[in-house]
């Protein structure tokens, strides 16, 4: 692991002015806030304590890590935006079911929801919110993005896409990621023949890299790592693996509003009349 951190830093100690052309036409497909994205997180974090089963969502993200079902597995995500509308879920299969955590984003509100089915023997998904095919919303928690940035999907995955994004926002509490490097690679089995790479210096000097992998202009896969410390103290390299199966600018307008048969029982204040 160390010898991985050192080869990696060294890699990454001179940067290259070069521009970083094949992630321009993704941060503008983020930026135009209309997008499709599928991805797998190979590598979700581990867990840390056993009494974290009951947060299903955090304060910008779906942390998926926190549901005692989704730890320590891989996760599935989808995540489509149509301007302020958005849709995001995770999840994955657990014991025969496939059982994801939904988050809709609509007119200033947040509907969270879990869906699931048996993978075998149903085809229609079962939907839970408030309580069985019930959803009340949420005010949107504005201060969290500004705080966290933008939430895409899992917390991992939310953090690799905003480090895309430029760092225009000076409240975030996110570290800036600085293009340094980019090339051409091989890969036995021909899914990427190119890279970017980028670096951060997180707090107490400790660095975070990231590569960006394409198979010519398509972005495949993210890879990360980053020095990290166990529950004793101990450090150790915590790596991140996100395998992008979609990246695109057309949203899913299916999945930006309330699946059938799911009731709104939001309580909402009339506007007065003039």
């Amino acid at each position: 692991m160390k010898k991985f951190l050192i080869l990696a830093l060294l890699i990454f100690a001179v940067s290259f002015h070069v521009e970083a052309s094949r992630l321009d036409s993704y941060r503008e497909i983020l930026l135009s806030n209309s997008y499709t994205i599928k991805y797998t997180n190979v590598t979700p974090a581990p867990r840390v304590t056993n009494k974290d089963r009951v947060e299903l969502y955090g304060k910008s993200g779906l942390a998926a890590e926190s549901n005692d079902f989704l730890t320590n597995k891989p996760k599935d995500g989808v995540i489509t935006a149509d301007g302020q509308n958005k849709y995001e879920e995770v999840g994955g299969e657990v014991d025969g079911k496939q059982l994801y955590m939904c988050r809709l984003s609509k007119n200033g509100e947040d509907f969270f929801f879990t869906k699931y089915k048996n993978k075998e023997s149903e085809r229609k998904w079962k939907y839970v919110g408030t309580r069985r095919n019930r959803v009340v919303a949420n005010d949107k928690n504005y201060i969290a993005e500004i705080l966290e940035n933008e939430s895409y999907g899992d917390a991992d995955m939310s953090r690799l896409i905003n480090a895309i994004l430029p760092n225009s926002n000076e409240n975030s509490q996110q570290a800036e990621y600085k293009f340094v490097a980019q090339g051409e690679i091989e890969d036995e089995d021909d899914n990427y023949n190119f890279y970017e790479d980028y670096r951060a210096d997180l707090d107490s000097g400790k660095v975070e890299i990231v590569r960006y992998y394409f198979k010519d202009n398509e972005l495949k896969k993210i890879a990360s790592a980053s020095l990290d410390k166990t529950p004793s103290g101990e450090d150790y390299v915590r790596r991140y693996i996100i395998e992008i199966e979609k990246f695109s600018p057309v949203p899913e307008e299916n999945l930006l509003q309330l699946p059938k048969g799911v009731k709104d029982e939001t309580k909402r204040k009339k506007s007065k009349e003039a």
